[in-house]
């Protein structure tokens, strides 16, 4: 017995609107003429929005080997932007942190950022975007085993 497939299912939903969000977002850093890559850029908001943590807890948070992401690493601290240091708990793991330098960088990929969003969001009213977001945050928390109900979210419903 087949069964049909819906392609506007949630999984297929969900799938399609991240893969194009992704590319209006390497539009946005290439119009911007960067001096990161797109994933390069994603990497450092990664580490902004996370803190110094250790190579393979950002690779698992990027959902990318970290092999994978040693590539990016190595140009990010090549330019200046990261710094890696041995973890003082375990000498053989590294810590990766944001250098200072990559501030303005960062400053950069939150316009490129922000641009890609009001394109993303474009026809919209503002409490249907800010009802999406915060039903968006609900459905990670489900996913992560957090409880994402806040303030910010009850605000808006």
């Amino acid at each position: 017995m087949r069964t049909k497939i819906d392609p506007d299912s949630f999984g297929f939903l969900i799938n399609d609107i991240a893969r194009m969000t992704r590319s209006v977002f390497e539009r946005e850093i290439e119009a911007a003429k960067l001096t990161v890559t797109a994933a390069e850029a994603r990497v450092l908001a990664h580490m902004a929005r996370s803190g110094p943590s250790r190579q393979h807890h950002l690779a698992d948070r990027l959902g990318m080997t970290p092999m994978s992401l040693t590539g990016f690493l190595d140009r990010l601290e090549r330019d200046g932007l990261i710094a890696r240091e041995a973890d003082p708990k375990d000498r053989r793991a590294k810590i990766v942190t944001l250098t200072p330098r990559a501030s303005e960088t960062l400053s950069q990929i939150a316009q490129a950022g922000a641009r890609a969003e009001e394109e993303i969001s474009h026809g919209l009213c503002p409490n249907d975007w800010a009802i999406f977001l915060a039903t968006a945050h609900q459905l990670r928390a489900n996913i992560t085993g957090q409880n994402a109900i806040s303030a910010k979210t009850e605000d808006v419903l």
